[in-house]
């Protein structure tokens, strides 16, 4: 139960009060703002009800081939597919974020962040590029609905200002962070994709 309470109040977070979940993300003291503790009660928890998600809608084939209609019959091999493709560009997804993120802005600008600071703050922006490709799932017709994905942009600009506190060279980093976050995990899906042929 701990666990929906998270991921509903950092939703929540994600489209209201983002600045005060960056607040709170900072704080010491508060458990929300530990790398295991998140991970435990919001970013897996998502994925995992993103990849049922993705195993139901991708079940009929609608998302792998779009002459099928969803009166098509349910077939495991295109739900598997879908599902471990999502899971996989999300749970690998972060990881080849935040290394693509250390080497190109701290690389240039020398400037260095701690791993749990970096794991929370990727983490946590890719949560909502996780729910704009669950909510494209679920309306696979609504193409435009991708460029919800844009307010990452939004979320990121408010990371580095109130979680990361970054003051130099913040439009490097954002451009850096924007680019690794948003095309991570489509780019491991797509390397998932040259495999399934």
């Amino acid at each position: 139960m701990e666990e929906l309470r998270f991921i509903l109040k950092y939703v929540y977070g994600l489209l209201s009060h983002t600045e005060e979940v960056w607040t709170r993300l900072t704080d010491a003291e508060c458990k929300e703002g530990k790398v295991d503790y998140m991970l435990r009660c919001y970013y897996w928890p998502l994925m995992g009800a993103g990849a049922l998600l993705i195993f139901l809608l991708h079940g009929n084939g609608v998302m792998l081939h779009s002459k099928l209609t969803y009166d098509s019959p349910f077939s495991i091999e295109y739900a598997m597919k879908g599902m471990v493709s999502f899971a996989l560009s999300y749970a690998a997804g972060p990881t080849f974020a935040r290394l693509v993120i250390q080497q190109a802005f701290s690389g240039m600008t020398k400037i260095t962040f701690e791993k749990n600071q970096m794991e929370i703050f990727v983490h946590y922006c890719m949560s909502i590029v996780m729910l704009v490709d669950m909510l494209c799932a679920c309306l696979p017709y609504f193409t435009f609905l991708s460029f919800i994905g844009l307010y990452v942009i939004y979320i990121l600009y408010l990371g580095t200002e109130h979680y990361l506190q970054l003051k130099t060279a913040r439009g490097y980093f954002m451009t850096v962070a924007f680019i690794s976050i948003y095309f991570c995990p489509s780019l491991i899906q797509r390397l998932l994709a040259l495999f399934e042929k």
